[in-house]
């Protein structure tokens, strides 16, 4: 029977299974004491399964334990974690190893773990060995002697089965004696006798105290030692598990950004051995790598796979390095015996033997064969000979050109021969380079860096460094690098002033774009400013591509006004040319409508659902060449309140989007649909994109845009109780570049995220850094809207009043039903300290509104708000209804934190209602205290806690205290229902404080 192991839990799991804290640390072992040995990460399962192995043994329990798994994958290195905790417990460990296949030695790693203890055995208890056992014995240990050996072989009985049962007797006999943990390794090399003597265990387990462990790959292990395996009755089985994205930091002093652990994740599968070499190569943080240069691999990688690699015959080694110089990828056995060199018809054998050795594995469905990783091709590529090597690329690329094979095949092969001058090779590296960029940019990088290199010295065309300039630099863009792209491009730049050419336009917008990257948005504006030439002169299709750039420059910086401008002469100029894409008419419209929507012109809602047609009848080729075109109808549908509708558009941009080449305009994308989920109050789509956002931006320099994404990251965080939220949580720092709408939108989720964690000062302090006066309508009444929270929390109702106006007289001038009821759910919530009735009134309205154009956690706050001025106003029972369904509202977003302040406050609603019957019963103001009597006058007469601690003589926390007993016993919930039980019950007394 195979025993299930179940998973390692918490650390609840370590105190109820002793073995835990067994393989921890020995007895009499400090932390100290191993702290020179590296900790073994990532191995808790496997860790626990053996310490409860351990543990029975150390109760005279024996088992044995299969520990399998790939190669590489670490199943040495956990038997020598778990070989020094046994030996800390007295246990007397021996470690066996097959040698590597052609070993003439019968039970080889059976003698090699036995050899060195079976001196220091006690004569006595070998002396219990029968006589025919000891015979066999001295022939298989070299260093046993026993006396009295003789045959007494029954009659028929094969050698091989009477050494087998000889064995099993010597580990019993051993086992009696002190309890016994043998290893065995390799077991995959295992040579038949061997195989006899551990299927003959597993079908008859030994009966003393002995641990067996055996380790091996299962995939190279011989087929009867599998099956036996699998077929034993009792068998502890341990896969050991690849490591998790988590456990990498773990293995490398090299801070690691999440794009970077989630790319060395996936090339190495989680195998520590790819791990290692693929961190030796890893670049340096703040680039985007899809994949690490391999160099020389670490000493302990290069080790174990020129064993493997050694041991292969000369046809299987030819094969494997012609198909290390064809590279990682799948590669058909005619291309391997071209570029081997050897008879076709020694080919197939040596294939079986590197797929026997594990090496090479077969393409599912294709008849290919493929290393079993790219380190392990790396490997066989570095121990073939320079000049093989060589004369291996030219044969490969010959045989790859006959065939007419695609350019970036091609390409790593001209890497190593072309020569200066090579026309051909110039070619063919750039067309390789544009097929791979959008998947490997750092590969079309290197392979047009190359390009460059091999142009001629002389009489080149310009033309042609000036393409291979623009693919260079979107590439370097692409990776990370937009200053190297820069530079790239202003050379370029400079080289078309002296011979101009079609690329003129094409250099220009990429050269703004990383400049925009690089939050340099007055030098991208002054760069195509000076590119556009007036309309008459221009192509019309240059024309509206700068034209269009310029917009989104302005429009990002906050001058809607220029951005209004410029969208309409690209609109203009689109209609004019011919065959210009629907999606840059879309661009154009959107830039337009969005700029006009800014400017809180109310006509512009036309111009935004043309936008919108214009965009679904786009092709998905045409939309994934101009994914900006989504980027702004998007936004223009957001200041619409049609949220659905833009999470839509942009959904499908991101889909079609190409992939590394876009990376600039795919974060644009993903931070704008982040904005439409969260006010269709879909917040954990909303975190999703955030997440993905930010994976995006580390690995690139984009830092507008990362920090946008990790405000917003964090605000949702806190919005939706992933985060927990206490009374001294802090709310952190952020160092924000208040440049264009990325970093407004980071500040206002800065702002948000402070009011949410109490620090409604810190809040206000934020705000004063916003430029509040220069913003557009639209943002402006979410941020009065704040301020009128952040006062009103900070006991200053005259300035929410002001704020609360400012939202309203915004809100009316542009006209816009989702900002008129975020206004007015402001001003509701002024109203309710001087006219709960009135508020709530308002109140309610502002939440239907909401709900209606697709605002719902707007729409919940609104309902929090109504259900607080009917508290105020003694409506108890409707209060109820009203914060119950504020709570689904609340639920159904997505945001925990209200969801749980709402549901706290209506369970306190419902048990304050019986205290308020019992003051009104013991005369009202009698139920209070003489100080709770002196606490809510003064709250009443319009006092902060700050200002009635100071009146009081007492502290703060004294006066929240005292007043939350005042609510409890009176009823209410909030300080505007306490002034009105107050005053209009008749509670306050005569005199003043």
């Amino acid at each position: 029977m195979v025993t299930r192991q179940r998973p390692l839990g918490d650390q609840g799991d370590q105190q109820r299974n002793p073995g835990w804290a067994l393989l921890s640390r020995p007895p009499g072992r400090s932390a100290a004491a191993d702290g020179h040995r590296r900790p073994l990460v990532g191995r808790e399962r496997e860790t626990e399964v053996l310490a409860a192995a351990v543990t029975a043994l150390l109760d005279g329990e024996g088992r044995i334990v299969e520990v399998a798994g790939e190669p590489g994958i670490g199943k040495t290195r956990l038997l020598d974690q778990v070989a020094v905790v046994a030996r800390g417990h007295g246990v007397q460990v021996l470690a066996g190893r097959a040698p590597v296949p052609g070993s003439d030695v019968p039970m080889a790693a059976m003698v090699d773990a036995l050899e060195p203890y079976l001196p220091r055995v006690s004569p006595a208890r070998l002396a219990e060995l029968r006589s025919d056992h000891a015979q066999l014995l001295n022939a298989i240990f070299p260093s046993l002697r026993l006396a009295g050996a003789r045959s007494l072989a029954p009659a028929g009985v094969p050698v091989g089965a009477r050494q087998v049962r000889a064995v099993r007797l010597l580990l019993e006999t051993l086992a009696a004696e002190r309890p016994l943990l043998i290893m065995l390794d390799d077991l995959h090399n295992s040579d038949r006798a061997t195989v006899d003597l551990l299927c003959h265990l597993l079908d008859a387990p030994p009966r003393t105290p002995l641990l067996l462990v055996m380790a091996h790959r299962r995939r190279q292990s011989p087929a009867r030692l599998r099956l036996a395996l699998d077929t034993a009755r009792q068998v502890t089985r341990i896969e050991v598990a690849p490591l998790t994205r988590g456990h990498l930091d773990a293995l490398t002093d090299v801070p690691l950004s999440a794009n970077q652990r989630a790319m060395l994740h996936e090339l190495s599968g989680g195998n520590p051995q790819y791990l290692s070499a693929l961190l030796a190569a890893v670049p340096l943080p703040g680039t985007a790598s899809e994949l690490p240069e391999l160099g020389t691999l670490p000493a302990d990688v290069d080790a174990a796979l020129a064993t493997e690699l050694e041991l292969l015959s000369r046809p299987a080694g030819l094969v494997a390095s012609a198909a290390a110089v064809l590279g990682p990828e799948p590669v058909d056995t005619g291309l391997l015996t071209e570029v081997a060199g050897i008879a076709t018809e020694q080919v197939p054998a040596a294939i079986d033997e590197l797929v026997a050795a594990d090496l090479l594995r077969p393409v599912t469905g294709s008849g290919c064969f493929a290393f079993r990783h790219r380190v392990v091709q790396h490997a066989a590529y570095l121990t073939t000979d320079a000049g093989w090597r060589l004369t291996a690329h030219a044969r490969a690329l010959a045989e790859l050109r006959r065939r007419r094979s695609h350019p970036e095949v091609q390409a790593p092969h001209l890497l190593r021969l072309a020569v200066p001058g090579d026309v051909v090779a110039v070619e063919v590296l750039s067309e390789a380079a544009a097929a791979v960029v959008d998947r490997a940019p750092h590969t079309a990088v290197r392979w047009l860096g190359t390009a460059i290199r091999l142009l001629p010295g002389t009489a080149e065309p310009a033309g042609q460094r000036v393409a291979l300039a623009v693919q260079l630099g979107r590439a370097l863009g692409a990776i990370g690098h937009p200053r190297a792209g820069r530079a790239v491009l202003h050379d370029a730049l400079r080289l078309l002033d002296e011979h101009p050419s079609t690329h003129r336009t094409s250099a220009t917008l990429l050269c703004a774009q990383l400049e925009r990257q690089l939050g340099r948005h007055g030098e991208a504006a002054a760069l195509l400013r000076t590119a556009l030439p007036p309309p008459a002169d221009a192509r019309p299709a240059d024309h509206a591509a700068l034209a269009l750039a310029l917009s989104a420059v302005e429009l990002t910086s906050g001058r809607a006004g220029q951005a209004r401008r410029w969208a309409a002469a690209a609109l203009g100029a689109a209609r004019r040319a011919s065959g210009v894409p629907g999606a840059v008419q879309a661009h154009a419209l959107g830039l337009l409508a969005a700029a006009n929507h800014l400017r809180g012109n109310r006509t512009a809602g036309g111009e935004t659902i043309r936008a919108a047609a214009l965009l679904d009848a786009t092709l998905d080729a045409e939309l994934g060449a101009e994914p900006e075109s989504a980027l702004w109808v998007g936004w223009s549908e957001i200041l619409l309140d049609r949220f659905d509708d833009a999470a839509h558009h942009l959904s499908r941009a991101i889909d079609v989007s190409p992939g590394a080449a876009s990376y600039f305009p795919l974060l644009h994308l993903l931070c704008t649909r982040t904005l439409a989920h969260r006010y269709a109050g879909r917040l954990t789509e909303a975190a999703d994109d955030c997440a993905e956002a930010l994976r995006l931006a580390s690995g690139t320099q984009f830092r507008e845009l990362h920090v946008a994404a990790e405000a917003m990251s964090r605000l949702l965080a806190v919005w939706t109780g992933a985060e927990q939220v206490g009374p001294a949580a802090d709310p952190g720092t952020v160092d924000v570049p208040v440049s264009g709408w990325p970093g407004r939108l980071a500040l206002s989720a800065y702002a948000e995220t402070r009011l949410a964690l109490g620090d409604a000062a810190g809040c206000l302090a934020v705000a004063a850094t916003a430029g509040l006066p220069d913003l557009e309508p639209w943002a402006q009444v979410g941020w009065y809207e704040m301020l009128t929270r952040a006062t009103l929390a900070e006991g200053d109702p005259d300035a929410a009043d002001e704020w609360a106006q400012r939202a309203y007289e915004v809100a009316e001038r542009l006209g816009r039903p989702g900002r008129r009821a975020l206004a007015a759910s402001a001003g509701a919530r002024v109203l309710a300290l001087r006219d709960p009735t009135a508020a709530a009134v308002a109140a309610r309205a502002a939440a239907d509104v909401l709900t209606q154009v697709g605002m719902p956690l707007e729409a919940a706050h609104a309902h929090t708000v109504a259900a607080r001025a009917l508290v105020a106003d003694g409506d108890r029972d409707r209060a109820g209804a009203t914060l119950r369904v504020a709570e689904k509202f609340f639920d159904r977003c997505g945001a925990g934190l209200f969801a749980r302040q709402v549901h706290t406050e209506r369970r306190r609603l419902a048990g304050a209602s019986g205290g308020a019957r019992r003051a009104r019963r013991q005369g009202g103001s009698s139920a209070l205290t003489r100080r709770e009597t002196q606490v809510a006058t003064l709250v009443s007469e319009g006092l902060t806690n700050r200002q009635v601690a100071a009146r009081l003589f007492v502290t703060q926390k004294t006066v929240e205290m005292h007043l939350s007993h005042v609510f409890t016993k009176l009823g209410v919930t909030n300080r505007a229902a306490l002034v009105r039980c107050f005053h209009l019950n008749g509670l306050a007394p005569a005199q003043s404080f």
